[in-house]
């Protein structure tokens, strides 16, 4: 029989990955999380690509223009400031089967869908579960604090993957106009990590596993290292909640940004 979760609504524990106890005295604080499902719209692209840097620049901002509420994202192949962005790239590339042909858009990591489409899943499922997040900077490192919130029971591994996404970074890119000087939007650069994880799972890290109850909620302390040259109003985070599909896939269930 699968063992219940509801005694996780108040501690982490060893079992779900090396995250921050929660002490009664000191909780992590529980978030308001809406019900809501949203459309994670994205951009597969490459600095050295040139129709990447010209209708795939336009293709990519009237994207994020007409469809403001959802969540964008462009995993960039090659350097874009020298961060991890490349190995967030493969990871997607590879676990989720995007076609490697740049630039690719894909809604819901699925190129055949349209952002109509996406939504229209999305909508016949329901919310099933979704995240909201509180961060701040402090030294040398951004402190996450996270909540999820599951709005229907569903059985099943539950990760959530908090990715570090950072607006206007300058770097090169062939076939855009400013060359060295363009400015990448919706960059993800890395993965924050609960505390105490020793390394970084793009994957995610588990928050459920089994049976899981309408209203279950799961609070998380997690952080990431920050560059002093960011500016602070460019930095977001893509939070995806991911549900294990087995043989190492994962399925989308949401994603959230603000």
């Amino acid at each position: 029989m699968k063992r219940s979760l509801l005694f996780l609504s108040l501690f982490s524990v060893l079992a779900l990955g090396a995250c921050k106890k929660v002490s009664t005295e000191e909780p992590t604080p529980t978030l308001e999380v809406e019900q809501k499902n949203s459309v994670l719209i994205a951009k597969h692209t490459w600095t050295g690509c040139g129709p990447c840097g010209g209708w795939g620049f336009t293709n990519f901002q009237s994207l994020m223009d007409n469809n403001p509420d959802e969540v964008h994202i462009a995993f960039k192949r090659g350097n874009v400031g020298g961060y991890d962005n490349q190995l967030i790239y493969d990871f997607f590339q590879s676990t989720f089967g995007i076609p490697g042909a740049t630039p690719t858009f894909h809604n819901n990591l699925d190129a055949s869908l349209s952002v109509g489409q996406a939504k229209d899943q999305m909508d016949a499922t329901g919310v099933i579960a979704n995240a909201n997040y509180e961060m701040n900077i402090q030294g040398n490192k951004i402190v996450l604090n996270t909540t999820t919130k599951f709005f229907k029971e569903t059985q099943g591994t539950f990760r959530i993957a908090p990715y570090l996404i950072v607006d206007n970074l300058i770097a090169n890119q062939t076939g855009h106009p400013d060359g060295a000087n363009t400015a990448h939007k919706k960059v993800p650069v890395d993965i924050a990590r609960p505390v105490g994880a020793g390394t970084s799972n793009y994957a995610g890290y588990v928050i459920a596993d089994g049976d899981i109850k309408n209203g279950y909620t799961v609070n998380l302390e997690c952080e990431v290292d920050i560059d002093p040259s960011w500016d602070p109003n460019d930095i977001s985070f893509a939070i995806m909640i991911f549900r294990d599909a087995g043989a190492g896939t994962y399925q989308l269930i949401n994603t959230f940004t603000k």
